[in-house]
């Protein structure tokens, strides 16, 4: 299975661009305070606390039945990814991109 291309992503998962823009405008002083901005002011170990944290919980509901507690912790885990990426000033593209690459090598 081949990595969508950038206008798939854009057009069959807006929001996915929405929620970077977000994610990326709490990092600016004038942005709105809200949870994005105190995570960065907080600083990338906490963010990294966080993800690691909701991590726990994704792998324990992985055990549980409920799908829908899966996915919410997934997403969950995912929102906290792409603010780690961001804090190091990386986006979704750019991990898509080596696994693009790994998946050429096999």
């Amino acid at each position: 299975m081949e990595t969508p291309k950038k206008t798939e992503t854009a057009k069959d998962f807006p929001y996915l661009k929405k929620l970077e823009e977000k994610i990326e405008n709490g990092k600016r002083p004038d942005a709105p305070e809200n949870k994005i901005k105190r995570y960065y002011q907080r600083g990338t170990s906490q963010i990294a606390k966080k993800m690691g944290e909701e991590s726990v919980e994704m792998v324990i509901a992985s055990e549980q039945g409920s799908d829908a507690n899966f996915l919410e912790e997934a997403a969950d885990v995912f929102f906290y990814y792409l603010m780690a990426l961001h804090a190091r000033g990386f986006k979704l593209r750019d991990v898509l991109k080596i696994l693009k690459k790994r998946l050429k090598k096999k």
